[in-house]
């Protein structure tokens, strides 16, 4: 190959060419007896731009999968983040509704007992105080002939309906505490009736 051709196709690859490259040339100009001059020079310029192309394309194709790897390692930890940060919020609303959610029972029966004892507390004094200043000797009973005998009642027969839907709850749920919440429910219904039918 002439000095002017291989100039040509240092043009067109845009570099110089290497001493490799002029070695496979005179190879190849040797294994097909090729003339410095032959036309076929022009059709291996083309084809040694081709493989220029080629050469670089595993390249490129490494580099466009490396940056499209990276693009999604890096969402993919975007959304791992969100998801353990949603998880986290999850977790932390579930646990406070199941705090509540297993306390409320027993402080509705502390606060209803702390009512019914305020309530009898209050009424013990007003029996007292009725007691001291009349000078007349009440039986205890009439302690719930006051009105507070029906808010009494009333505070029981709303503990009962509690405790008697926690029974059913439980038993549609398969619970075997149904049973307990059950015996407490009839209980304090029936010492409610009597307590109303008392106060009456």
């Amino acid at each position: 190959m002439d000095a002017e051709k291989l100039s040509r196709l240092e043009r067109l690859l845009e570099r110089k060419l290497s001493s490799e490259e002029k070695e496979r040339l005179h190879r190849v100009q040797d294994a097909f007896g090729i003339s410095d001059n032959d036309a076929l020079w022009e059709l291996i310029t083309a084809m040694e731009y081709q493989r220029k192309y080629y050469d670089e394309l595993p390249g490129k194709i490494s580099q466009a999968a490396t940056e499209i790897f990276s693009g999604l390692s890096q969402a993919a930890q975007n959304e791992v983040a969100l998801a353990q940060g949603k998880l986290a919020e999850s977790v932390v609303k579930q646990a406070e509704r199941l705090s509540l959610k297993s306390h409320i029972r027993t402080l509705l029966m502390w606060g209803a007992l702390a009512l019914v004892f305020l309530l009898l507390h209050g009424s013990l004094l007003m029996w007292l105080g009725f007691q001291i200043g009349s000078g007349q000797t009440q039986p205890p009973v009439m302690l719930l002939r006051m009105p507070v005998g029906f808010v009494l009642a009333g505070i029981g027969l709303f503990g009962g309906i509690l405790f008697g839907t926690c029974a059913a709850r439980s038993f549609s749920e398969g619970n075997p505490g149904w049973k307990k919440n059950l015996g407490i429910a009839s209980g304090i219904v029936l010492v409610s009736m009597l307590v109303l039918s008392t106060a009456i």
